[in-house]
This record gives structure tokens, sequence and C-alpha cells, in this order.
């Protein structure tokens, strides 16, 4: 089902929903996490603000997804979680 609906994605955050096909590992969770606190900061004008951050990353040349600020602030935040592991180890 999930290469279906969402072909090549772990898990799609919608407001407080972590909506996800399988149990998420401390970074993948720390990534969507994030992504709950933008939902928060901005309310559903998250939508607009990140379809125009897609947009503005793929104008300046980069990849709507992996460019766009709220997805490198939520890759941030599970290099965090992983690098702390990595201490750990």
């Amino acid at each position: 089902m999930q290469r279906l609906v969402l072909p090549d994605w772990l898990a799609i955050t919608i407001g407080p929903l972590i909506l996800t096909w399988r149990e998420l590992d401390a970074a993948e969770l720390a990534h969507e996490l994030t992504h709950v606190r933008q939902w928060r900061r901005h309310g559903i004008a998250f939508v607009p603000r990140y379809l125009r951050a897609s947009a503005a990353a793929a104008a300046d040349g980069g990849d709507r997804y992996r460019d766009n600020e709220f997805e490198r602030e939520a890759r941030r935040a599970a290099e965090d979680v992983r690098d702390a592991g990595a201490r750990r180890a």
C-alpha cells in the first residue's frame, strides 16, 4: 500500500499526526517530530509556506524536497540524533 500511495516515502506528517508504514528509528522520528513542531509554529499556513519553500529551492536550481528549508531543518534534527548515537557507541 505504501508504494502505491506515497512511493519512496517513509512517513508524512500532517499537523500532530505522523503517518508511517513501519516503526521509525530514533533519527527518523526526530525528523518527523521537527515537522510536527513546524506545523505547530505555522498552523495551516505551514502548507503554503512548505510549497513556497519547495518552489524557492527549485528556482535556485535545487531539489524541491531535499533543498526545501523545512526538510533541511528536519534532516538536521535527524543528523543530531545519529551523531549523538555515534558518540555513545
